[in-house]
Protein backbone atom coordinates (compact mmCIF):
# COMPACT_ATOMS: atom_id res chain seq x y z
CA UNK A 1 0.00 0.00 0.00
CA UNK A 2 3.18 2.28 -0.23
CA UNK A 3 1.49 3.93 -3.46
CA UNK A 4 -1.29 4.90 -1.43
CA UNK A 5 1.02 6.89 1.32
CA UNK A 6 2.51 8.37 -1.83
CA UNK A 7 -0.84 9.73 -2.87
CA UNK A 8 -1.58 11.41 0.98
CA UNK A 9 1.97 12.88 0.55
CA UNK A 10 1.33 14.72 -2.48
CA UNK A 11 -2.22 15.42 -1.19
CA UNK A 12 -1.31 16.73 2.18
CA UNK A 13 2.31 18.64 1.44
CA UNK A 14 2.84 19.14 -1.82
CA UNK A 15 0.25 21.56 -3.17
CA UNK A 16 -0.68 23.18 0.12
CA UNK A 17 -2.03 26.82 0.01
CA UNK A 18 -1.39 29.85 -2.19
CA UNK A 19 0.55 32.75 -0.45
CA UNK A 20 3.08 33.59 -3.64
CA UNK A 21 5.52 36.21 -3.89
CA UNK A 22 8.34 36.96 -5.98
CA UNK A 23 12.15 37.82 -5.90
CA UNK A 24 11.27 38.83 -9.85
CA UNK A 25 9.22 41.80 -10.92
CA UNK A 26 6.89 40.27 -13.75
CA UNK A 27 3.77 41.65 -15.38
CA UNK A 28 0.96 39.40 -14.21
CA UNK A 29 -1.19 39.67 -16.88
CA UNK A 30 -4.14 37.05 -17.20
CA UNK A 31 -2.13 34.74 -19.36
CA UNK A 32 1.36 35.05 -17.82
CA UNK A 33 2.27 31.60 -17.26
CA UNK A 34 3.11 32.62 -13.44
CA UNK A 35 -0.42 33.08 -13.21
CA UNK A 36 -1.22 29.80 -14.59
CA UNK A 37 0.65 28.18 -11.84
CA UNK A 38 -1.16 30.11 -9.16
CA UNK A 39 -4.56 29.16 -10.51
CA UNK A 40 -3.16 25.33 -10.96
CA UNK A 41 -1.85 25.05 -7.35
CA UNK A 42 -5.29 26.82 -5.88
CA UNK A 43 -7.21 24.88 -7.65
CA UNK A 44 -5.69 21.70 -6.78
CA UNK A 45 -5.93 22.52 -2.99
CA UNK A 46 -9.09 23.79 -3.14
CA UNK A 47 -10.58 20.05 -4.99
CA UNK A 48 -11.04 21.81 -8.28
CA UNK A 49 -9.59 19.34 -10.10
CA UNK A 50 -11.65 19.91 -13.57
CA UNK A 51 -10.12 23.35 -13.76
CA UNK A 52 -6.76 22.49 -12.96
CA UNK A 53 -7.55 19.51 -15.87
CA UNK A 54 -7.92 22.50 -17.95
CA UNK A 55 -4.76 24.32 -17.01
CA UNK A 56 -2.78 21.56 -18.30
CA UNK A 57 -1.50 20.55 -21.63
CA UNK A 58 -3.47 18.43 -24.02
CA UNK A 59 0.22 16.40 -24.21
CA UNK A 60 0.63 15.06 -20.73
CA UNK A 61 -1.99 12.67 -19.63
CA UNK A 62 -0.21 11.64 -17.15
CA UNK A 63 -0.83 14.97 -14.83
CA UNK A 64 -4.50 14.41 -16.01
CA UNK A 65 -4.72 11.39 -14.84
CA UNK A 66 -3.55 11.80 -11.49
CA UNK A 67 -6.02 15.12 -11.27
CA UNK A 68 -9.11 12.72 -11.82
CA UNK A 69 -7.09 10.04 -9.38
CA UNK A 70 -6.63 12.34 -6.63
CA UNK A 71 -10.83 14.16 -7.36
CA UNK A 72 -11.38 10.49 -6.72
CA UNK A 73 -9.13 9.23 -3.54
CA UNK A 74 -10.24 13.21 -1.79
CA UNK A 75 -14.30 12.45 -2.37
CA UNK A 76 -13.81 9.10 -0.31
CA UNK A 77 -11.40 9.41 1.99
CA UNK A 78 -12.23 10.35 5.86
CA UNK A 79 -12.73 13.13 7.42
CA UNK A 80 -10.02 13.59 9.83
CA UNK A 81 -7.52 12.96 7.14
CA UNK A 82 -9.30 15.33 4.69
CA UNK A 83 -9.25 18.11 7.55
CA UNK A 84 -5.27 17.62 8.71
CA UNK A 85 -4.57 17.93 5.25
CA UNK A 86 -6.43 20.92 5.17
CA UNK A 87 -4.58 22.50 7.84
CA UNK A 88 -1.14 21.72 6.39
CA UNK A 89 -2.99 23.44 2.86
CA UNK A 90 -3.19 26.48 5.07
CA UNK A 91 0.23 26.57 6.76
CA UNK A 92 2.60 26.03 3.37
CA UNK A 93 3.87 29.08 1.92
CA UNK A 94 5.30 28.96 -2.02
CA UNK A 95 7.23 32.02 -3.24
CA UNK A 96 7.90 32.12 -7.01
CA UNK A 97 11.58 32.74 -7.08
CA UNK A 98 12.52 32.43 -11.02
CA UNK A 99 10.42 32.57 -14.33
CA UNK A 100 12.99 31.94 -17.50
CA UNK A 101 11.37 32.09 -21.23
CA UNK A 102 14.14 30.05 -22.84
CA UNK A 103 13.53 30.96 -26.08
CA UNK A 104 12.04 27.89 -27.42
CA UNK A 105 8.35 28.26 -26.66
CA UNK A 106 8.47 27.36 -23.00
CA UNK A 107 8.09 29.07 -19.71
CA UNK A 108 9.98 27.33 -16.73
CA UNK A 109 9.30 28.61 -13.40
CA UNK A 110 10.60 27.46 -10.07
CA UNK A 111 8.56 27.56 -6.78
CA UNK A 112 9.88 27.43 -3.35
CA UNK A 113 7.92 26.16 -0.64
CA UNK A 114 8.36 25.64 3.03
CA UNK A 115 6.10 22.87 3.84
CA UNK A 116 4.48 21.79 7.46
CA UNK A 117 7.03 18.50 8.87
CA UNK A 118 3.96 16.07 9.00
CA UNK A 119 6.33 12.87 9.98
CA UNK A 120 7.48 15.28 13.37
CA UNK A 121 4.65 17.10 13.87
CA UNK A 122 2.35 13.56 13.77
CA UNK A 123 5.53 12.85 16.56
CA UNK A 124 4.29 15.28 18.58
CA UNK A 125 0.54 15.80 18.63
CA UNK A 126 -2.35 15.07 16.43
CA UNK A 127 -4.64 17.88 17.84
CA UNK A 128 -5.30 20.38 15.26
CA UNK A 129 -5.32 23.41 17.92
CA UNK A 130 -1.96 22.35 19.11
CA UNK A 131 -0.39 21.94 15.69
CA UNK A 132 -1.89 25.80 15.30
CA UNK A 133 -0.55 26.78 18.27
CA UNK A 134 3.10 25.37 17.57
CA UNK A 135 2.82 27.35 14.27
CA UNK A 136 1.92 30.81 15.76
CA UNK A 137 4.55 30.35 18.04
CA UNK A 138 7.43 29.56 15.51
CA UNK A 139 7.97 26.27 16.99
CA UNK A 140 6.02 24.25 14.13
CA UNK A 141 8.67 21.52 12.09
CA UNK A 142 9.04 22.88 8.50
CA UNK A 143 11.09 21.91 5.89
CA UNK A 144 12.11 23.59 2.52
CA UNK A 145 10.92 21.93 -0.99
CA UNK A 146 11.06 22.94 -4.49
CA UNK A 147 9.64 22.27 -7.96
CA UNK A 148 9.65 23.50 -11.52
CA UNK A 149 7.08 23.70 -13.75
CA UNK A 150 7.71 23.74 -17.60
CA UNK A 151 4.44 25.58 -19.91
CA UNK A 152 3.89 25.92 -23.40
CA UNK A 153 1.80 27.62 -25.09
CA UNK A 154 -1.31 25.96 -26.96
CA UNK A 155 -4.00 27.81 -28.54
CA UNK A 156 -2.02 30.88 -27.72
CA UNK A 157 -2.29 29.60 -23.74
CA UNK A 158 -0.23 28.91 -21.82
CA UNK A 159 -0.66 25.25 -20.31
CA UNK A 160 1.42 23.17 -18.06
CA UNK A 161 3.46 20.59 -20.00
CA UNK A 162 5.80 19.25 -17.15
CA UNK A 163 6.25 19.12 -13.29
CA UNK A 164 9.11 18.26 -11.31
CA UNK A 165 9.33 17.80 -7.48
CA UNK A 166 5.80 18.65 -7.36
CA UNK A 167 4.43 15.57 -7.86
CA UNK A 168 5.80 13.97 -4.84
CA UNK A 169 9.47 13.42 -3.73
CA UNK A 170 9.30 9.29 -3.26
CA UNK A 171 8.99 9.64 0.77
CA UNK A 172 6.47 7.05 1.26
CA UNK A 173 7.49 6.53 5.01
CA UNK A 174 6.34 10.47 5.24
CA UNK A 175 2.94 9.72 3.69
CA UNK A 176 2.37 6.41 5.30
CA UNK A 177 3.00 7.69 8.84
CA UNK A 178 1.13 10.46 8.06
CA UNK A 179 -2.23 7.67 7.00
CA UNK A 180 -1.05 5.05 9.24
CA UNK A 181 -1.11 8.40 12.54
CA UNK A 182 -4.31 9.39 11.48
CA UNK A 183 -6.62 6.28 10.47
CA UNK A 184 -7.38 3.11 11.73
CA UNK A 185 -6.25 -0.27 10.21
CA UNK A 186 -9.60 -0.98 8.85
CA UNK A 187 -10.20 2.62 7.56
CA UNK A 188 -6.88 1.97 5.40
CA UNK A 189 -7.58 -1.31 4.12
CA UNK A 190 -11.27 -0.21 3.37
CA UNK A 191 -9.63 3.00 1.66
CA UNK A 192 -7.20 1.43 -0.46
CA UNK A 193 -10.02 -1.65 -1.56
CA UNK A 194 -12.22 1.18 -2.75
CA UNK A 195 -8.23 2.73 -4.40
CA UNK A 196 -7.38 -0.51 -6.29
CA UNK A 197 -11.70 -0.71 -7.43
CA UNK A 198 -11.22 2.27 -9.20
CA UNK A 199 -8.04 1.46 -10.88
CA UNK A 200 -9.43 -1.98 -12.48
CA UNK A 201 -12.50 -0.06 -13.70
CA UNK A 202 -10.34 2.13 -15.55
CA UNK A 203 -7.55 -0.77 -16.35
CA UNK A 204 -10.61 -3.23 -17.60
CA UNK A 205 -11.16 -3.61 -21.39
CA UNK A 206 -14.20 -2.54 -22.30
CA UNK A 207 -17.35 -5.13 -22.78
Amino acid sequence: MRWLFSLFLFIAIVPASLQFGTKQVFSFQREAPEVVIEKYLDAVISNDYQTAYTLVSDQNEDIREWLEFLNFVTSIAPEKLISTIHLAHSLTRHQIVQIDLPGDGTAVINVESITPDMEKILEITHSEDEIKSLYDNGSLPLKQKQGTFILSKENNIWKIKEMEGTSGDSASKIAMDLAGKLLSKEEILKLDNEIRNYQNKRTDPPN
